[in-house]
């Protein structure tokens, strides 16, 4: 596993360095890891990056050379690089199981350990939780508007190098994506693999016909054919023929793809060619900078499509460019933490989420509960990680996103249409008590005076 200790920023390091001076390294403290709010439209979240972020804390190590490099920064003393020569995490991680939709302002994931330990874990999970629950997010938001239609994620040319392209492709299959064009993660992942064909084949033939017949020859195995080099229409005329040939061979057509024009019309016509030919076997992809949006129009107007191509706007999440996940300290041994700043306001203590769901099994919003208060609803927040070391194996990949498609069924309609109401969580009275404690105990005597004595002005 690769080395990311020092994929941090230089604070986590100086303050680290700052408890160690002050003999505070060894204090336990309590983390949360959550996101603060939606983007807008969006109802739920999917957690993801939560196996990979588990692997960074259990493995997490400082090198030689790490050591070395920052040595040579002058920033810190030998005493503070001799503690990170045996440098390991110690503590406990509670998390959702990767997968799970949650709502925003709510722990995905918490960490109990001593304070430097804590500290130091902060950068790389939110780097890798922001992203792959963002991208599984969004995902999640294609799939729900494809209905039916399978999506596959296109989107590695228009991702941000290699990590995001990967990481981009194991979060899009979390999030409800068939298949990917990326085979490095199809490779690595296990994830399904699916492509077609560019314009450029098309043009290395001297016909659009011929070219079909090339591909046809070398993948007789229900090929899908791009039909837009040209003409949409005069592409669904040659698809029907090699469909009609593949007919002949004892073989199948599989689709043909949609890449530019009025997609809904240009599907309605191509379907009537296809099924002319009796070929109403043969599915319709479309493609060209989709989304959620688009392909819920598309829906509802009544495009013949069967299957989306999806791949900007679902690799960088447009124009979502990042999510608010945030750390927060929420206790530590001199009790409960809480931050009061306006829009940021963080609820203290260690917690439990509890998901409550009507009699049908559907949910119907959270609870975010004190660890220990008794509350109706499933809890979702689970040991992972007890002193430092894993207590469960990585979860399948496929296992994930089945658990995750099956409980996004379960949400609320509202929460899952493209201009989405969103889901909730609610403190509960033991909680709220110890937030108005704290923001009573933090809140300057002259703003106490004017809400009392002056009408709450």
């Amino acid at each position: 596993m690769e080395n990311r200790t020092l994929l941090t920023d230089l604070y986590q390091l100086t303050m680290m360095a700052a408890y160690h001076e002050s003999g505070k390294q060894d204090d336990i403290a309590t983390f949360d890891l959550f996101i603060r709010k939606y983007p807008e439209d969006w109802g739920y979240l999917i957690a993801a990056g939560i196996e990979d972020a588990v692997d960074y804390a259990t493995n997490i190590s400082f090198s030689e050379d790490d050591i070395s490099y920052l040595r040579d920064q002058g920033l810190f003393k030998d005493s503070f690089l001799d503690y990170l020569k045996d440098f390991k995490f110690h503590g406990e991680i509670t998390a959702v199981p990767e997968g799970t939709p949650v709502a925003a302002n709510t722990p995905l994931l918490r960490v109990t350990a001593p304070r430097s330990e804590a500290q130091l874990l902060e950068t790389m999970l939110l780097n890798t939780v922001n992203f792959q629950t963002m991208i599984a997010s969004k995902t999640s938001r294609v799939v729900n508007a494809a209905g039916l239609g399978k999506v596959v994620d296109f989107g590695l040319r228009r991702a941000q190098e290699k990590d995001a392209a990967m990481k981009g492709a194991r979060a899009a299959y979390i999030g409800g994506a068939a298949a990917t064009s990326n085979v490095a993660a199809g490779k690595e992942y296990g994830i399904p693999i699916s492509g077609t064909m560019a314009h450029s084949f098309i043009m290395s033939f001297p016909t659009e016909l011929e070219a079909f017949r090339a591909y046809a020859d070398t993948f007789p195995d229900s090929p899908t054919l791009l039909i837009d080099t040209y003409d949409n229409i005069e592409g669904a005329k040659n698809a029907a023929i090699i469909g009609k040939e593949l007919i002949e061979k004892g073989k199948r057509l599989g689709a043909v793809r949609l890449d530019s024009g009025d997609l809904t019309e240009i599907s309605k016509d191509v379907r009537r060619i296809l099924d002319e030919n009796d070929l109403g076997y043969v599915r319709i992809v479309a493609s060209s900078d989709l989304n959620e949006y688009k392909i819920d129009e598309m829906k509802r107007k009544g495009a013949k499509v069967n299957g989306f191509g999806v791949g900007t706007e679902m690799i960088t999440a447009k124009p979502t460019a990042a999510i608010s996940g945030v750390y927060k300290l929420v206790e530590d041994e001199a009790g409960h933490k809480i931050k009061l700043a306006p829009g940021k306001k963080t609820y203290p203590g260690k917690k439990q989420v509890y998901r409550v769901a009507d009699e049908n099994g559907n949910y119907t919003h959270d609870i975010l509960a004190l660890e220990n208060e008794p509350s109706e609803g499933t809890p979702l927040l689970q040991p992972m990680v007890s002193d430092g070391q894993r207590l469960f194996q990585r979860r399948n990949l496929e296992d994930i996103r089945e658990y995750s498609l099956k409980s996004v069924r379960k949400l609320p309609q509202k929460t899952r249409e493209t201009r989405a109401k969103r889901y909730i969580s609610v403190p509960s009275k033991g909680l709220q008590k110890i937030v108005d404690a704290l923001t009573h105990k933090y809140t300057p005597e002259t703003e106490i005076f004017l809400k009392t004595y002056a009408g709450g002005a």
